[in-house]
């Protein structure tokens, strides 16, 4: 299917899915490097963010399940609203970053606890080619957490 294609059903399933949970925004989509960004801009974004970014999680997920079911293959969506995503990115790559720098000064592993799969795969990727610290990811569920320690 062409792009133009799938950024029109995106963009449509997109805001039907918002018409639904009666929020009002202005939605736009672009194709990336590893699927497709949504961007919502929306007078009420905290409802759609919701606590803790839940809400938010929560619709990006059912929205992916639609738009795979539309055009017949998954794509990875991204959706940020209010600058929700990109303020959550900066926060996680400074408190890594503060992290890392402990587990080399001590040499003892540090768990980050309650992250969402998005959140973990940022960090798993910020330290892929490190070369004194390694990360990964244990437990399952609700319960699962990223370690990082020394290599």
């Amino acid at each position: 299917m062409e792009t133009e294609k799938v950024i029109s059903i995106i963009e449509e399933e997109t805001k039907a899915l918002l018409a639904h949970m009666g929020i009002v925004a202005d939605v736009e989509v672009r194709e990336n490097e590893e699927g497709y960004s949504i961007s919502i801009t929306a007078e009420d974004s905290a409802l759609l963010i919701g606590r803790h970014g839940n809400t938010l999680a929560s619709f990006e997920y059912i929205l992916s399940f639609i738009i795979a079911r539309k055009i017949g293959e998954y794509k990875r969506v991204i959706v940020e609203v209010g600058g929700y995503r990109k303020e959550r990115e900066e926060y996680l790559k400074s408190l890594a970053e503060r992290l890392r720098e402990e587990v080399v000064s001590s040499g003892t592993e540090k768990t980050i606890q309650g992250l969402k799969p998005w959140e973990r795969r940022l960090i798993h990727i910020l330290f892929k080619d490190d070369s004194e610290v390694s990360t990964e990811s244990q437990g399952e569920e609700k319960e699962r957490v990223l370690v990082i320690k020394k290599k």
